[in-house]
């Protein structure tokens, strides 16, 4: 009896759920206006930066979830794309030296600043080719011989008495169909220079200094 009376209590008693308490927000995101002070944009919108007018791209308008205000003070935002074109006639090269690069080496004995160049095809026997009038530091000497035998080269300076700085009594040779670098780097021809071949048409010469 007692327990059919407990089963009837049981039956009886009406079930409790106990929900937890749910905070709702207030509606949906409103328009905001700034006109002074501090925004924080929170986590969640989609924001975008702007100009607010054509006239004036130093009015920016921030546009988001929350509405739309303008921006004052110094805009940081790396990503901003730039239009327009820089341009100043000091970045120009200068007209005189168009050749950009170039690096020589020049001999601790050449005091000249003036480059110098000259190509002699077929150098002359007998009293020889004048090279250059002007005294030359060489930078670099090249011969070629052009023939099936052995020619002798002769590199003279031009003063009052000559000095013979390549070649003598024993001239130099340069081998049949060869071309050589001539070993005279450093070396200053005082009133120019004198090439002297011992066989005509045989030698072709480039020489490179500084005037």
């Amino acid at each position: 009896m007692l327990a059919v009376l407990l089963l009837s209590v049981a039956i009886a008693e009406p079930q409790i759920i106990v929900y937890s308490q749910l905070q709702q927000s207030g509606g949906g995101p409103s328009a905001v206006t700034v006109t002074s002070g501090t925004v924080t944009a929170n986590q969640g919108g989609t924001w975008t930066v702007q100009p607010g007018n054509t006239a004036n791209t130093t009015a920016w308008l921030v546009t988001g979830t929350g509405g739309t205000f303008p921006v004052t003070g110094t805009f940081w935002q790396a990503t901003q794309p730039i239009s327009g074109s820089i341009s100043n006639t000091a970045f120009a090269v200068n007209a005189g030296t168009a050749i950009i690069g170039v690096v020589r080496t020049v001999p601790g004995s050449c005091t000249q600043t003036t480059f110098f160049t000259n190509s002699t095809a077929q150098v002359a026997t007998g009293a020889g080719t004048t090279v250059t009038s002007t005294t030359t530091c060489i930078i670099s000497a090249f011969a070629n011989n052009i023939t099936n035998s052995a020619v002798t080269l002769r590199l003279a300076d031009k003063q009052g008495t000559p000095v013979i700085w390549l070649g003598g009594n024993a001239d130099f040779t340069i081998p049949a169909n060869s071309n050589i670098s001539i070993p005279v780097a450093g070396v200053v021809f005082t009133s120019g220079i004198t090439a002297i071949a011992g066989t005509a048409s045989a030698v072709n010469l480039q020489v490179q200094g500084l005037q």
